[in-house]
């Protein structure tokens, strides 16, 4: 089930009783998407946040042993995410206005939809990633698996942006 069955599902009998207002449907159908969109965002940056979070007390225990290397890698790794989740925080929404030169019809809100699906799913990898990063011993080289992840995750993202604009971009990485 994706969010917009979940939302779907959550609406009162007022929203139901609006819902079949002509002209109120079509307006209704843009805040749902808009709305949406916001919560689906908010989720894949809460996991990633988690994972800064963790990351910080990675970063206490290599600071601890004094290995300046290992925290030159973590620190560059960790603004990476920083900029990431401000990435994905303030993306572009999947609704476009009225007077908008690029209209996203149901078609490609769908294909957004199934992208951010798959965002959420690497998102779950990268979490479950860092977890075992987290429980292996300190050293530069965990930190690949993570920066894959997380690149895949911005491909994704500027894959969804280049929908969202009117002009796909080839295969999913």
């Amino acid at each position: 089930m994706n969010i917009q069955e979940k939302a779907r599902e959550k609406m009162n009998w007022f929203e139901n009783i609006l819902h079949k207002i002509p002209g109120f449907k079509g307006y209704y159908e843009k805040e749902f998407r808009r709305d949406a969109d916001r919560v689906q965002r908010d989720f894949i940056v809460s996991r990633l946040r988690k994972v800064k979070t963790g990351m910080n007390t990675v970063i206490q225990a290599a600071s601890r042993r004094k290995d300046f290397e290992l925290l030159r890698e973590y620190d560059l790794f960790t603004k990476a995410l920083d900029k990431s989740i401000g990435t994905i925080r303030y993306a572009d929404q999947g609704y476009t206005g009225f007077f908008d030169l690029v209209k996203i019809r149901e078609i490609e809100l769908d294909k957004v939809y199934q992208q951010d699906a798959l965002i959420v799913e690497t998102a779950d990898a990268f979490s479950e990633e860092f977890k075992k990063l987290a429980a292996a011993p300190l050293e530069p080289a965990g930190l690949i698996p993570l920066r894959e992840k997380l690149d895949k995750i911005l491909g994704l993202f500027e894959q969804r942006t280049a929908l969202l604009k009117g002009h796909e971009k080839g295969e999913i990485k």
